[in-house]
């Protein structure tokens, strides 16, 4: 790893995390050496991607596109002639000590899902069933490509884990809710029978009452399925990590997350996309 790239990469790795499940990576590389290095590369660069796109409120929704085509392409193998330092990162990890195909199929369900954020901009809509199956195909390649890459072979999932997850994608949503909405994107599920045109339409849907049924009913699913982390095909002491990260979500989440806190920095600009080169833009998304 190019030591230019090291200030950019520090930002995102995964010791930045708020959970102690999460900042538990930056221990791998002690334990499985080059996978485990390669595990908090790609976890700071998938964390870049995402932010990029979050926060990008300077790009257009064809910028975006095009950057995560981009991003796309580098999961083929393909490297740019300039590529940008986080770019760098990801071509520079070490491919040979993991499943490179599998991995890279990963990677690409992933970003697949960021792209699916982004057309799905401007307060777009989608049933329960189209939630669950986004939140699946967002965190089950994390999860499942973790794994993989550290014991070289899949984790296993079966119904109710995949339960669990989707609970927990929910309970981040909920959290996240405020931002979401600053980026004009639900992730929960709403009716599609209604035109919605601002976050204030949405949040006179999403009320407290709301708020609340669906809080404790995904804190209630993820409790009643943690015990799905047992059936998987890892390790013994990977589980039992697994189920402690779970808990302490658990824990903090019903603690943490509510309507008020969620929704509070609602109009707060942040974000800053001039290291990608693109100028500001005044047609922003629609």
């Amino acid at each position: 790893m190019r030591v230019e790239n090291q200030p950019v990469w520090d930002t995102y790795r995964p010791g930045k995390e708020p959970y102690v499940g999460a900042r538990l990576l930056e221990s791998l590389p002690y334990v499985f050496g080059e996978k485990g290095k390669f595990v908090v590369g790609l976890f700071a660069y998938l964390r870049w991607v995402d932010d990029t796109v979050d926060e990008g409120e300077e790009l257009t929704k064809v910028q975006k596109l095009e950057f995560l085509d981009q991003q796309m392409r580098l999961t083929t193998g393909f490297t740019p002639d300039d590529v940008l330092p986080m770019e760098g990162v990801f071509c520079e990890l070490p491919w040979k000590c993991v499943p490179e195909k599998e991995v890279r199929h990963r990677i690409n369900i992933i970003l697949g899902s960021v792209v699916d954020d982004v057309n799905h901009q401007g307060f777009m809509p989608r049933t329960d069933r189209e939630i669950r199956h986004y939140n699946w195909r967002t965190v089950w390649p994390v999860f499942d490509g973790l794994f993989l890459i550290i014991n070289g072979k899949p984790m296993r999932e079966n119904s109710s884990f995949m339960r669990l997850l989707d609970a927990y994608m929910r309970m981040g949503s909920l959290e996240g809710l405020g931002d979401d909405l600053q980026q004009r994107v639900l992730k929960l599920p709403v009716a599609k029978t209604t035109d919605y045109k601002a976050a204030e339409d949405v949040l006179d849907l999403w009320n407290k009452k709301w708020f609340d049924d669906q809080k404790w009913d995904s804190l209630k699913t993820m409790a009643s399925n943690i015990g799905a982390i047992l059936d998987l095909d890892i390790p013994t002491w990977q589980k039992l990590v697994f189920v402690a990260y779970v808990g302490e979500v658990l824990l903090k989440k019903s603690v943490m997350v509510n309507r008020n806190r969620a929704v509070r920095n609602l109009s707060s600009g942040r974000g800053n996309v001039g290291a990608l080169g693109f100028p500001p833009q005044a047609d922003k998304l629609p």
